[in-house]
């Protein structure tokens, strides 16, 4: 075995170059030479680089491990990891030991692309951002930065997660390259502006097809996701002929990116105007095989996949297939309470259960035990949701209040964000602030004690306790608003910050507001002007007349009737006429003598003699009979019924 000079051992080096021209195996063969007479650093980080060139990340590891922790290769570590799928390894490879401010900054741009493909948008949009405050260090950083950025805020908007953040729109400078076009309609989609995305997404399309210098198939591969997305809209806004015809002449699913086919395909199959749940299946069931890496869809896009098998499973009358899915999806996501719809599909289908609560009834036995919980959030929402239907909040709030009890164990479920948020809105309905704060200050403490507190819990905490006049709601106002500007900064957590701070004089702050010209800039001070000062109503009327008492009618005054002949101006009127009947002089009340003497004086009545023996009746006498024992003993005991007053 021969041995290398030095002036060979630097002719070899002189042949390593990485650039693109080169054939990278024979880069790493001439490094392989090399390296069997020299451990030269240079060589042995070319010689890594051309494996991680040739996809060969696990040869590469083996040789950054055999290298040394003091080789200074922690971002090929960390690049090698990410593209195998580790991205824990990825990110456990701290950038504060990296020498160089280069280095350093690569590995800090590869974190936050690990944070994004873990899906914790939140930590890729704080690096960005940091990254983006700082002065660029390569050609072209400025704009990958911009671009990155767009792509973090869009899935956080796809996620829910940017209730805090300011709502940007679409600037002059994203419309100039397809990259932040398409960002910028993902947004608009994301927030439910559909036909603003749909624009967005038509001039990215525009703009991507006229690349220059870039190949026919890789424009048709960047074209990919946009025309998804874009099928994805049409649908959404009931075009469907428009994304039938799209869907047939892009060829979408020639793309190598599988994620794309698989959304694609499963949005087109919507596009039947009565479709088929046995061919939906099909046509799933033909794209199973979920690609991976960093082709795998986000967890958001594959749960609503799930959701759909589970769904389709359901209409062709799979019930046991749709059951078990439903189980494999709770399983997988414990805290995703939609599944709860479709076993309470599942059992309401044979009952005749109409009320919320026969319903809420019939779904407390057998869909509890199906979902493995008695106190499932899902099945609790949709029989508060019944209730509230019916504005019967006071069973909604028992229903909610009920699951509270269950929950007490397990914290992390009892203090979601969106269970809080129903909670606080019922005890509202009801009118019961007090209520509403505890929930909303217990709900701030548990979020505060953990490692990442929620920000729209703090922000709603923070906000009701600002409005308090107590002194120390006020004070744990301030310290909320101090944590929220310092964890999560943004144009609400400032402002809150500044409210609760009145004593102290925060210029930094108050520039991080939006401008008051900004917030003014829609107003016509002139037509203000013009229209005059509202004055303040005479009488106070009801803020709202579905809510108001219904005014009672008043009674038609009756006409004034008068005697025919008129009033005789001569005759002096009684002076009694206003007095009741029987409280005038002339009154005179007709008792049982009258009636009696009135009898008697009848003519043709009956007239008894002096011996009472005989009565004359019409002229003729009638001899009277006493009656008989019988008929008296019978008439002795009946009590004589006297005359109603």
């Amino acid at each position: 075995m021969t041995t290398s000079t030095p002036a060979s051992l630097s002719l070899l080096l002189k042949n390593l170059s990485l650039d693109e021209n080169q054939s990278h195996e024979e880069v790493l063969r001439h490094a392989n030479n090399i390296l069997k007479s020299s451990s030269d650093p240079e060589t042995i980080r070319t010689r890594i680089v051309a494996l991680i060139k040739l996809e060969r990340y696990e040869e590469a590891i083996k040789s950054i491990v055999q290298a040394g922790t003091s080789s200074g290769l922690e971002f090929e570590h960390a690049y090698s990891l990410y593209k195998l799928g580790d991205l824990k390894g990825a990110l456990d490879i701290s950038a504060d030991k990296v020498e160089t401010e280069r280095r350093q900054r690569a590995l800090k741009h590869l974190h936050a692309q690990a944070q994004y493909r873990a899906e914790d948008f939140e930590s890729a949009t704080a690096i960005y951002e940091e990254l983006s405050s700082l002065p660029p260090l390569v050609e072209n950083e400025d704009y990958d930065l911009r671009v990155n950025l767009g792509a973090s805020e869009a899935q956080l908007s796809f996620v829910g997660k940017d209730g805090l953040r300011p709502k940007k729109r679409a600037t002059a400078e994203d419309l100039q390259q397809y990259e932040s076009a398409f960002n910028a309609a993902c947004i608009s989609i994301a927030r439910g502006d559909l036909n603003a995305g749909l624009m967005l997404l038509k001039t990215s399309k525009k703009l991507c097809s006229s690349l220059e210098g870039v190949s026919e198939e890789d424009i048709q591969a960047e074209l990919a996701p946009l025309i998804a997305q874009e099928l994805y809209v049409l649908i959404k806004l009931g075009k469907l002929e428009e994304a039938v015809a799209l869907y047939k002449s892009s060829d979408i699913l020639e793309t190598s990116d599988e994620a794309v086919k698989l959304v694609a395909s499963a949005n087109c199959y919507l596009t039947s105007q009565t479709p088929n749940p046995h061919v939906g299946l099909r046509v799933l069931e033909a794209l199973q095989k979920v690609p991976q890496g960093s082709q795998k869809p986000f967890t958001f896009q594959s749960d609503s996949l799930d959701r759909n098998v589970t769904a389709l499973n359901l209409q062709a009358g799979k019930e046991n297939a749709a059951i078990t899915s439903a189980k494999a999806m709770k399983a997988k996501n414990p805290n995703d309470f939609t599944i709860s719809s479709v076993i309470a599909t599942i059992e309401l289908q044979n009952s005749d259960s109409s009320s919320a609560k026969s319903i809420a009834k019939t779904l407390k036995g057998d869909a509890s035990r199906k979902l493995g919980s008695t106190a499932d959030i899902g099945i609790a929402f949709i029989n508060a949701q019944n209730y509230l239907k019916e504005n019967n909040v006071t069973s909604a709030v028992a229903v909610i209040e009920t699951l509270l009890k269950d929950l007490e164990g397990e914290p992390e479920k009892r203090w979601l964000p969106g269970l809080v948020g129903v909670v606080a809105g019922l005890y509202t309905l009801q009118g019961r602030k007090t209520k509403v704060k505890a929930e909303l200050e217990n709900a701030s403490a548990y979020w505060r004690s953990t490692t990442h507190p929620d920000p729209a819990v703090l922000l709603a905490t923070g906000t009701a306790q600002l409005n308090s006049s107590n002194l120390q709601d006020r004070t744990m106002a301030a310290s909320i608003f101090e944590s929220l500007a310092a964890s999560n900064p943004s144009q609400l957590s400032n402002a809150g910050y500044i409210a609760s701070h009145p004593a102290e004089d925060m210029p930094s702050k108050i520039a991080l507001l939006t401008p008051l010209n900004t917030l003014l800039k829609g107003i016509n001070i002139n037509a203000l002007l013009d229209s005059g000062v509202a004055a303040p109503p005479t009488k106070k009327r009801p803020l709202d007349e579905a809510t108001s008492k219904p005014q009672i009618k008043s009674r038609k005054k009756r006409k004034i009737r008068l005697p025919k002949g008129g009033i005789d101006p001569n005759k002096k009127p009684d002076p009694e006429r206003w007095l009741p009947l029987r409280d005038r002089s002339t009154y005179k009340p007709k008792g049982r003598k009258d009636k009696k003497k009135g009898r008697d004086l009848t003519q043709g009545g009956a007239v008894t003699d002096k011996d009472g023996d005989t009565e004359m009746i019409g002229g003729n006498t009638v001899t009277k009979v006493a009656p008989s024992q019988s008929t008296a003993s019978k008439n002795k005991g009946k009590k004589k019924g006297g005359k109603r007053k």
